[in-house]
């Protein structure tokens, strides 16, 4: 049996066990034939990966089963690209310009989920505009299109024409399709808590699979990127206090960290909808546990900070928050006189010491990015990585990690372009806790998805400050985006009916 195979029979396992767990904690909503579609999609898709003999097979067969077998309707449409998005390494080739151009773009597993799931989601609601599908009737709308316009006019400096459009085709992609179709096609809370539902569960999917990689010691899609694009590997092996860091289909462990800090945000909200309370807690074990595996102390900060955000938005802040104190004072002294709890502190934040050369390189780096940045203030530069500053960050892989998203996009495109992508987060944090005064007393599901969302926006825009924002990182807060868009919609649909 080959190592590709064995590793598929794994994934599949793992997929089946979550799926049927899922099924028992009787979830109030979505169905049993929407689940029983969800699973067969993922395990389908996995199959599809593992099997075909090259990259172009699997994305040719993927493209023709999307067509003849994915649902038609739009919001249907976003449920599978939710479910789908991270469940394969990026797998990024070149496609072939036909001699008529040295290539078209570069397509990755992600581009393909937009070009055939979200794509056709778009035209169709396009075609059926209403005053709700209108761009800027929204809050945000505008700050998402200033955004994306300014880095599409920069990405025009100091290159060709070709280049130029390919970039604007490529954020057009990347995100705005999912945020406009996610925001436009997500109407009432039933599809906003189908949205959630199915980004817990691949979430949960994730953090099975992190568990098993460091119980192995194996990264279980490096054999999937070998077999189909004759890659090394997905993400370099790396243990940290004794542990194989989990990556799963993600370049890095932090990234991982990141979606399963979100997973776990969703679940704040959706576990009240658990029929079956004597499991309701499995699901945070789970995602805590998987989070632990990935040894990555910037979303362990993030998920403190969402949970501590998520106590300030709610009610009985004071009783929540010495529960949250007294469950530390108690776990404190077991950390302190076992093993395992002595490794763990020294993986900490601020008091660890295993691998504390990672803050000195990011207090570096962002000591170095602030000398470039005063060179090109306004609009940043294309050429910012081959300035002596940032060459002297130059890593022992042979490459500049520029672990700070805000850094990144200050870098190439200036304050402007960093300006217009805080005012993204700063609307819709605003939008959303302003909302959520009204729903206090009014809406209690509604309230909590506000709390939820907010929550997670604010954990997401702390971690991105510890990563930068390449492989799936950016696709995952524009699914974001969308969905808080969605549900500001939805929240103000909601009082103004009770005010008429």
């Amino acid at each position: 049996m080959s190592i590709t195979i064995k590793s598929l029979i794994f994934i599949l396992l793992i997929g089946f066990f979550l799926f049927w767990f899922v099924s028992l904690l009787k979830i109030e909503t979505i169905s049993k034939k929407e689940l029983v579609t969800w699973r067969n999609v993922w395990l389908a898709n996995q199959a599809l990966a593992f099997l075909s003999p090259n990259i172009w097979v699997y994305y040719t067969a993927f493209i023709l089963a999307s067509f003849l077998w994915l649902p038609k309707k739009p919001e249907s449409k976003v449920f599978i690209y939710i479910l789908l998005l991270g469940s394969l390494p990026m797998m990024q080739v070149i496609l072939s310009g036909f001699g008529v151009i040295n290539y078209l773009f570069a397509l990755n597993y992600a581009r393909a989920l937009a070009l055939v799931i979200l794509l056709p989601a778009f035209f169709a609601l396009a075609q059926g505009a209403g005053k709700q599908q209108r761009l800027f009737s929204r809050p945000a709308d505008k700050f998402v299109v200033l955004f994306i316009v300014v880095i599409s006019l920069l990405d025009f400096r100091d290159d060709t024409i070709t280049n130029g459009v390919r970039f604007l085709f490529l954020h057009f992609v990347d995100l705005f399709l999912p945020y406009y179709v996610i925001s436009r096609s997500i109407t009432n809370v039933e599809n906003l808590n189908k949205c959630l539902t199915v980004l817990l569960i691949s979430t949960g999917l994730l953090a099975c699979l992190a568990v098993f990689e460091t119980v192995k010691y194996w990264h279980i899609y490096n054999h999937l990127v070998q077999h189909l694009i004759s890659v090394a590997k997905v993400t370099t092996s790396e243990v940290r206090g004794g542990m194989l860091r989990a990556a799963v289909t993600f370049m890095t462990p932090i990234m991982l960290g990141f979606i399963l800090t979100v997973g776990f945000g969703v679940y704040l909200y959706l576990s009240a909808f658990v029929k079956d309370k004597s499991l309701r807690k499995l699901p945070f074990i789970a995602l805590i546990t998987g989070l632990v595996c990935t040894v990555s102390r910037g979303p362990w900060v993030g998920l403190a900070f969402l949970l501590l955000v998520f106590i300030w938005t709610g009610r009985q802040k004071i009783a929540q928050y010495s529960k949250l104190i007294g469950g530390f004072i108690i776990t404190l002294p077991i950390l302190l006189i076992t093993p395992f709890g002595q490794n763990f502190i020294d993986l900490l934040p601020f008091v660890g010491t295993i691998r504390d050369e990672t803050v000195d390189y990011r207090a570096r780096l962002f000591d170095m990015a602030s000398i470039v940045v005063q060179r090109n203030p306004w609009f940043g530069s294309t050429t910012y990585l081959h300035t002596p500053e940032m060459q002297s960050m130059m890593q022992g892989e042979g490459i500049i990690d520029v672990v700070n998203s805000y850094l990144q996009v200050v870098l190439q495109y200036g304050w402007v372009g960093l300006v217009l992508f805080i005012a993204i987060f700063m609307s819709l944090l605003k939008n959303i806790f302003v909302l959520n005064k009204r729903l206090y007393k009014e809406d209690e599901q509604l309230f909590r998805l506000g709390r939820a969302l907010f929550s997670i926006l604010s954990a997401t825009a702390l971690i991105i400050y510890t990563v930068s924002s390449v492989d799936y990182i950016p696709y995952y807060y524009w699914l974001l985006f969308g969905l808080s868009s969605s549900f500001i919609y939805v929240s103000k649909a909601s009082i103004d009916r009770r005010d008429t």
